[in-house]
């Protein structure tokens, strides 16, 4: 705190967000099996809330309203099933009849009970939204040039995350994990899921063409060679998440590199340094030769080889997941079960053949585990929310040139998130979920410069 005092105000805002975020991306990894460090960044997130309203200056709010129509709608899907409803509704409700006898032997049949099944789990999904929300709010208040910064803060947790990586690779794949449940052998960094790393770190690359892209220049500098030495770094970097990526072992991962790289690519294409578009091609062909020398010198590494494997392992176990989840969602359809109640839900219906000692706490399609736990709600509010980021996003397209790159950016980040959802739970990490918040606020309509609209004084 003492440290924000110091700062100049017009600088605090911007502080205290990429202060949020990294700490977003530190401490939002575990998901649901390693909750500790959720609910300190969820305190965190409430400190840099005061902090943002409460420190001396000028109070700076979004200046687009869509921002807060968006947040409106993803709080209201948990809020709404959290409302206590009276017995002659809730026991008509499709699926409630295990509930209902339960009831009964206690005495409490006649009880007014809210639509989730169980209420403290849809209020603690209801409380993990406080640090992406506000995260994607404090983005929308920043300028163009402040939302830079952003990207400055997520590229140095993503490159300090492949430093943690290869430190756990070092020690055997069992030192530097930050949760007892995590997965092993593998670069993790500060996430306890391979397939999150893998998001991150293909986030990250996204985000360091953005940064390169978005850097202002001066017009000598626009012809010049400040563009060549731009490109090394930019190489260096990319190179080095790319086999990071792959050292996750993470299947989808892995197949989404290439299209990330061909956005990444398509983002420094905006750059309106001229110079960028011829050096492009070079900066590709480079990076394309330098991975495959890395592939040929490490061709015999027990590590690749094991994750090489794993592309003919067997998908059987999403699939017998994903029927079950489907025949669970027709049991509670339209209504739903609750915002993070697919556990106690999915084991209730497993089939008997099915169970074991071990108990999935995911569906492994975020889609199907919204429609299960949310129901039509849930599909009318995704809906809404990808309308609302497509129209923000086209119309900061047209009307903001200079942050192009960064729009480019918040759209392949969120595509990244959709394709990779279908296979996975890439928001159910709350680290993700913030790097999913700042890609929402770089759509938005940047604030106009201090002392304007966006701005109000106490």
């Amino acid at each position: 705190m003492r440290l924000l005092q110091v700062l100049d105000p017009s600088r605090r805002h911007v502080a205290i967000a990429a202060i949020l975020l990294a700490l977003g991306i530190a401490l939002g990894g575990g998901g649901t099996p390693n909750p500790v460090t959720e609910v300190w960044l969820e305190l965190l997130a409430g400190l840099a809330m005061l902090a943002w309203l409460w420190l001396p200056g000028p109070v700076r709010l979004p200046a687009d309203p869509l921002l807060w129509l968006l947040a409106a709608i993803v709080v209201a899907v948990p809020v709404v099933q959290l409302v206590p409803l009276p017995p002659e509704i809730w026991q008509r409700l499709p699926g409630r009849e295990p509930q209902l006898a339960a009831l009964r032997l206690v005495g409490e049949s006649d009880s007014w009970r809210p639509l989730s099944v169980s209420p403290p789990r849809t209020l603690a999904s209801l409380l993990s939204l406080v640090p992406p929300l506000l995260l994607m709010l404090m983005t929308g208040a920043l300028r163009k040039d402040e939302r830079r910064v952003l990207l400055a803060a997520m590229l140095a947790m993503v490159f300090l995350s492949v430093v943690l990586g290869a430190l756990q690779l070092g020690g055997g794949g069992t030192a530097f994990t930050f949760y007892d449940q995590s997965a092993l052998g593998v670069l993790i960094g500060f996430q306890a899921n391979r397939n999150a790393t893998a998001d991150v770190l293909l986030i990250g690359l996204l985000a360091l063409a953005a940064f390169a892209a978005s850097r202002k220049s001066s017009a000598g500098r626009r012809a010049g060679g400040d563009v060549s030495r731009d490109g090394w770094w930019i190489a260096a970097g990319a190179l080095l998440l790319v086999l990071a990526c792959v050292l996750t072992g993470s299947r989808t991962g892995i197949a989404l590199i290439l299209p990330v790289a061909v956005c990444a690519w398509a983002i420094l294409a905006l750059d309106p340094r001229r110079n960028w578009k011829r050096k492009l091609p070079a900066i590709a062909a480079g990076a394309l030769a330098l991975l495959a020398s890395a592939a040929f010198l490490l061709r015999n590494n027990v590590l690749l080889q094991r994750i090489a494997a794993r592309f003919g392992s067997e998908g059987g176990q999403r699939e017998d997941l994903w029927r079950d989840t489907i025949f669970a969602i027709g049991q509670y359809w339209p209504y739903g079960t609750g915002m993070g109640t697919f556990v106690p839900t999915f084991i209730a219906l497993e089939p008997l053949e099915a169970v074991d000692q071990t108990a999935p706490n995911r569906a492994h399609n975020d889609y199907l585990e919204l429609l299960l736990e949310a129901g039509a709600l849930g599909v009318v509010a995704l809906v809404l929310a990808i309308a609302l980021t497509l129209f923000m996003a086209l119309r900061s397209w047209r009307t903001e040139r200079e942050g192009r790159p960064q729009i480019a950016f918040g759209l392949a980040s969120l595509a990244l998130i959709a394709v990779h959802s279908i296979m996975d739970y890439p928001l159910r990490s709350l680290s993700l979920a913030c790097l999913a918040a700042v890609a929402v606020g770089m759509l938005a309509r940047s604030p106009k410069p201090a002392g304007g609209a966006s701005e109000s004084h106490r």
